[in-house]
C-alpha cells in the first residue's frame, strides 16, 4: 500500500493506492491527519456513506508477466515501427528512482519545468504539484523516466508504484514548442511507454496501468494512443471520504458538481 498525505490548494489530501486487503472503515478508523482521504481501487459496496463519494474509473492495463514477444506482438503495428525509428534517433532513456534523486536533485526542478512549459503551450498555467512529487518520492512510491537529445530533456513520465503495479501518474513533452521536432518527440514518447513497460518487467511488476481513459466507446486521441499498446480494458472504482468538516463540504460539493457519485 502506499499511502502518502499532500496540500493540494487549500484542502490536505491523504491519497491511498493499492489498499489490499484494508477497507475504507478501517482506513477512516485510523483518525488521519487530513481533511479528504483519497482511496484508489475499493470495491463498489463499500463506497456508501452521506460523506462518500466514489467515481467509476477506466482505464486500460498491461499484463507485463508475458513474454516480451507476446507483449510486442500486441501493440499496434505502425506504433511498434516507430519504437524501431526512435532507435535512429540519438535519444537517451533514463530511469529514475528515489535514490536517483536524491543523488540529483535538480531533477526535480526539471520535470516541473518541462511539465509548465508543456500546459504553457496548451494556454494553462497548470504546475507540477512538487509537494505531492516529494511526498511519493519520501515514500518510494514513484518512479520517474526521461528521454534526452543532446542534454535536452524532451519527454518525461512518472508512475505510482508498489512491488506488482505501476500506473502512469504524469507524462510531459516540449513537442508543442516552435523549435520541437515534433516528430521525434512523437516517436520518443512511445518509445519511452514501450521501454517503461519492459523496465516494470525486469523489476518484476505484474500490471501497467495507463493511468486512465475517458470513453471505452468514444475514444479521444489520448485514450486511442493509450489502447495501441494492446493493454485489456479494466474497470475499477475511486473513494472520496471527507475526514473533516472541511473534507465533507469538499466531497459534498464535488458531488453536486457530477464530478463523483
Amino acid at each position: 500500500m502506499i499511502d502518502v498525505s499532500y496540500q493540494k490548494k487549500f484542502i490536505q489530501v491523504n491519497q491511498i493506492w493499492y489498499p489490499g486487503a484494508a477497507t475504507i472503515s478501517e482506513l477512516l478508523g485510523q483518525k488521519r491527519r487530513a481533511d479528504i482521504l483519497f482511496v484508489h481501487g475499493v470495491p463498489v459496496g463499500e463506497t456508501k456513506g452521506r460523506f462518500r463519494g466514489w467515481q467509476e474509473y477506466y482505464t486500460c492495463m498491461n499484463d507485463i508477466t508475458i513474454s516480451e514477444e507476446e507483449m510486442l506482438a500486441a501493440v499496434n503495428k505502425a506504433v511498434r515501427y516507430q519504437f524501431r525509428r526512435s532507435e535512429k534517433d540519438n535519444i537517451e532513456i533514463r530511469f529514475y528512482t528515489k535514490a536517483e534523486i536524491e543523488r540529483a536533485p535538480e531533477l526535480i526542478a526539471a520535470f516541473a519545468d518541462l511539465y509548465g512549459r508543456m500546459y504553457q503551450s496548451k494556454g494553462s498555467d497548470t504546475k507540477l504539484n512538487l509537494s505531492a512529487v516529494r511526498k511519493y518520492l519520501e515514500a518510494d512510491g514513484i518512479v520517474f523516466s526521461a528521454v534526452w537529445h543532446e542534454g535536452e530533456m524532451l519527454v518525461f513520465h512518472s508512475y505510482i508504484c508498489d512491488h506488482t503495479d505501476a500506473r502512469l501518474l504524469h507524462s510531459a513533452s516540449c513537442f508543442r514548442e516552435e523549435s520541437a521536432d515534433q516528430s521525434m518527440i512523437g516517436r520518443a514518447n512511445k518509445r519511452l511507454h514501450w521501454e517503461d513497460i519492459l523496465y516494470f518487467k525486469k523489476k518484476g511488476l505484474q500490471r501497467y496501468d495507463w493511468g486512465g481513459i475517458s470513453d471505452f466507446d468514444n475514444p479521444n486521441g489520448i485514450d486511442e494512443f493509450k489502447l495501441k499498446f494492446g493493454g485489456d480494458k479494466t474497470t475499477y472504482y475511486n473513494v472520496y471520504a471527507g475526514n473533516t468538516l472541511l473534507g465533507k463540504m469538499a466531497v459534498t460539493a464535488m458531488k453536486l458538481l457530477k464530478r463523483i457519485h
